[in-house]
């Protein structure tokens, strides 16, 4: 006789061979077996086998269809393209220096992922792009060695990770663990994430705990950190670089906490960043290497704090946000980039900006007006938006966006950005010396 468990596996998977036409939809199943393994109907065990029989019946009965392997109980493909035209005029502080630039640029971007469940607790994820730059996925029209070449034409994998995520995970409501090339979850409002861009996916591990209902019913108070490599010493082949004797071979890593308390219209989250690297003695830098802020991994102990409030106006989604922050080795930082120039430290960055409307829906748009100050010694240019005065520091200025949605997944968006200095720094390598700095950007994009 069958028993009330056996009896129940056989209900719904008749039920979904009758109701289902293809593998997404025996896939789309799974909300509906997690729900009887909640209730105690099926067992954990009785569930993923009951994933991993429908996955397999309907990858068999369907000849020339995707064969997914019985371990993958949900398969997700995403994806964005997007081409650009793109104006940029920085003008370099002092007049003549090679960074001054002033061209025209036609661009293209693509990504395409896919996130494998195996199981209701494990994922592994991956995302391909163009372009292998932190910063940047973009990659440029005639940009290859010769007309139409596709030299330059190289797909990079951006993403590449595995994610343990759990409900009710001891004293936590929730948990999220993740490790390799992975997605952040970090709290960083603005345009292109002002102080992590959003083109950044940082190498490591990552933590997020979740307590739900926290002061207030729907409120919820997550706990992240992350710890990622920058600069993997410890793969260097010598030990003894020309200027010091011994060179230390251990990781130079990126630290970040953040606590987020998150209510119905509210959000705030303090932020802490901080290098964690060997001795600059040990890394053998000379004066010139020191001078450039994407090599040398020192002097940056910055508390953030960003901030939005969400509201709307007429039945339309507006939001006013902005992000505070101070770093306390900001004189250090704005010394050893100034060498010998005597600067302000300035250790602010910030910014203030609105928001209103969305793009969901065809005809749906979005207007978004920003203003940024990051000072000299602020924080560090590997982290911020390469968009706004070429990703340095000592500027000041503001951004203006909209956006439309033509449908749901192709949207048209204008983007400018305007920053000047805060100070005339006149030291050569500088890298943070733009006077004045333009970009305008205007995309045509489509997800799916």
């Amino acid at each position: 006789m069958l028993n009330r468990s056996s009896l129940s596996r056989l209900a719904l998977g008749a039920a979904i061979l009758a109701g289902s036409a293809s593998l997404s939809q025996a896939q789309d199943s799974g909300p509906l077996i997690d729900a009887l393994v909640r209730k105690g109907i099926l067992t954990d065990q009785e569930g993923e086998e009951l994933r991993a029989e429908l996955v397999r019946d309907f990858g068999t009965t369907s000849p020339g269809k995707l064969d997914i392997s019985s371990g993958v109980t949900r398969l997700r493909l995403s994806g964005d393209a997007r081409v650009r035209y793109q104006y940029d005029n920085l003008q370099a502080d002092p007049v003549g220096d090679a960074n001054s630039r002033d061209r025209n640029r036609y661009r293209y971007r693509v990504r395409f992922g896919a996130l494998a469940d195996l199981g209701p607790k494990w994922s592994v994820g991956f995302r391909l792009e163009t372009q292998e730059s932190a910063t940047s996925t973009n990659a440029d029209l005639g940009g290859g060695t010769d007309n139409f070449s596709k030299a330059n034409d190289t797909v990079y994998f951006g993403q590449a990770f595995i994610n343990y995520k759990d409900d009710n995970f001891l004293v936590f409501d929730s948990v999220d663990f993740r490790a390799g090339k992975l997605p952040h979850k970090f709290f960083t409002p603005g345009v292109n994430g002002f102080w992590i861009d959003s083109d950044i996916n940082f190498e490591g591990l990552a933590e997020e705990v979740v307590f739900n209902d926290v002061g207030f019913a729907g409120s919820t108070l997550a706990l992240r950190a992350g710890q990622f490599v920058l600069n993997n010493n410890a793969g260097a082949s010598s030990a003894t670089p020309a200027t010091a004797t011994n060179r230390s071979v251990d990781p130079s890593l990126l630290h970040i906490l953040q606590a987020e308390y998150a209510a119905k219209s509210f959000k705030i989250a303090p932020t802490f960043v901080t290098f964690g690297a060997p001795s600059d003695y040990d890394r053998g830098y000379t004066a010139a290497q020191s001078r450039n802020d994407s090599l040398y991994y020192s002097d940056l102990r910055a508390l953030l704090v960003p901030v939005e409030y969400a509201f709307k106006i007429h039945g339309t989604p507006a939001a006013i946000y902005g992000t505070y922050g101070h770093n306390f080795a900001a004189d250090d930082r704005s010394a050893r980039l100034a060498q010998g120039v005597s600067v302000d430290d300035d250790a602010k960055l910030y910014n203030l900006g609105v928001r209103y409307g969305q793009n969901r829906n065809a005809g749906d748009y979005q207007l978004v007006g920003e203003y940024r100050h990051v000072g000299n010694g602020a924080f560090s240019s590997i982290l911020l938006d390469s968009d706004f005065a070429g990703g340095g520091l000592n500027a000041s200025g503001f951004i203006l966006s909209g956006s439309y949605s033509w449908t749901p997944s192709i949207m048209s968006t204008v983007t400018y950005f305007r920053s000047t200095n805060n100070d005339r720094i006149t030291t050569p390598g500088y890298n943070s010396n733009f006077s004045e700095a333009q970009v305008l950007q205007i995309d045509l994009s489509a997800r799916f």
